[in-house]
Order: C-alpha cells, then sequence, then structure tokens
C-alpha cells in the first residue's frame, strides 16, 4: 500500500509549512481547501491496495477494481477503509498524532473491506450517513437484515448487484462474516461486538435509536478512540 504513504508525506510538509502557519492564523477555511487539493483517496486508486485486498479475499483483480462471481454474473467489488479521513481529523487531535492515527488505519488490511460498487446508494456511500462509518452498528444493521428484519440500511442492500450479491449468502450472518472476514468483530456466537466500549460488550437495542445514538458527538468520539486502541485489530 502506497498512496496512504504519499498523504502522509504531502500533507507532514504541508502542515510543517510557513504557509500552514499563515492559513492557521489568516485563512482558517482555506487550510481544508489545500488538505483535500493534497489527498488522493487510496480506496480509489491505490493498486498495490487491490492487490492485497485480492489476497484476503481470494478475488480476481483489474486495477483497482476486484470482482466476485454470483451466478455467472460479475460483481465489480471497491475497497472501503473502516472509518474515513473526516472521522479521524473530527477527533480533534494535533497534527504529529492526527497522522499517525491516520497510518495505524490505513496500514492495515484488517481493515480495509470491500463493498459491490454502482450508482448510489451502495453499502460504503450509505454507511456514514446512517451509522457515521461505524463498523459494528453496520454489521448489527446487516444481521438484522438476514433475519429478515427492516432495517434502516437497506436502501442500500437492496440496490442494483448489492441485492444479487448479499442474496448470494442465503440469510446466513455467520457465513457472510467469515467469507468477509469480519471475525474479529464478532464472538464465538456471531453477536456483533460494540467498539465503543472497547468490544467488552455486544451491541443490543433497537436499530433506529442506535441510528440516533451515532450522531452522538460523544459516543462517536468514543468510538474512534477505542477503534485506535484495539490493538489486536492492526
Amino acid at each position: 500500500m502506497q498512496v496512504y504513504l504519499k498523504n502522509i508525506e504531502r500533507l507532514k510538509n504541508f502542515y510543517q509549512s510557513d504557509y500552514y502557519s499563515w492559513l492557521e492564523i489568516n485563512d482558517h477555511k482555506m487550510v481544508k481547501n489545500v488538505e483535500d487539493a493534497l489527498y488522493e483517496d487510496p480506496d480509489k486508486c491505490d493498486v498495490e491496495l487491490y492487490k492485497d485486498l485480492a489476497l484476503k479475499y481470494n478475488l480476481k483483480r483489474k486495477k483497482c477494481n476486484l470482482f466476485v462471481g454470483v451466478n455467472k454474473q460479475k460483481i465489480k467489488m471497491s475497497a472501503d477503509i473502516v472509518c474515513g479521513i473526516k472521522s479521524l481529523k473530527d477527533l480533534g487531535s494535533s497534527t504529529p498524532e492526527f497522522l499517525s492515527n491516520y497510518a495505524k488505519i490505513r496500514s492495515s488490511v484488517k481493515l480495509h473491506f470491500i463493498w459491490p460498487q454502482h450508482k448510489v446508494p451502495t453499502i460504503n456511500t450509505y454507511r456514514y450517513q446512517i451509522y457515521r462509518d461505524r463498523i459494528d452498528y453496520l454489521l448489527y444493521d446487516l444481521k438484522h437484515y438476514f433475519m429478515g428484519k427492516e432495517t434502516p440500511m437497506q436502501k442500500a442492500y437492496q440496490n442494483n448487484n448489492t441485492k444479487i450479491w448479499i442474496d448470494s449468502f442465503t440469510d446466513d450472518f455467520p457465513k457472510f462474516v467469515r467469507e468477509m472476514h469480519f471475525e474479529d468483530f464478532v464472538n464465538e456466537n456471531y453477536d456483533v461486538l460494540d467498539i465503543e466500549f472497547g468490544q467488552r460488550k455486544t451491541v443490543t437495542g433497537d436499530l433506529q435509536q442506535l441510528k440516533s445514538k451515532s450522531k452522538n458527538k460523544n459516543a462517536q468520539r468514543q468510538y474512534m478512540e477505542q477503534l485506535l486502541n484495539l490493538n489486536k485489530l492492526f
């Protein structure tokens, strides 16, 4: 994986520049514009990442796409990191700490997943809107969907090739967990572990309530801090 390292180098040089110091005092809003201009999304363009994910999921690869075969149909899959750069920035850490956290997340193939790629809504775009990227809540939502229940995320599950892909698991959540390598996020009974509480308890409760809770800044901060502290995932 190379692109995230180049992002760190570019951002680090920017943060150490006189221009950044001037912007912080005189035009703070411009800082984000420069960051966005310097940043490349590895999920879209890192060939080395896709090579690693092809090995992780044992799938065919063509440049920055992976392909799953379902009933003789090729479904294009794209990469999705466990949390976006915005969530890391929202922690309000110092610049060196932010870059360190970014490296910790991005350097782990275990924290990169894949979902079907097509017109929105897709799982990797919709999960931020519904659960602020919380992977534990997403898995809990998926478990309920496999049980035949309505969920906040089902608009994405029933869209385009995602429906074909999800239907291939035949409502078998343990099978989904094993094939998609989410074992670190569930216990031996396939109950979803709550990352906000350091995986010391399982996710429970009503999905609509969890959707509302995910918007709570304190809960989201606690989740992100615990995610970064889960050493077994890195």
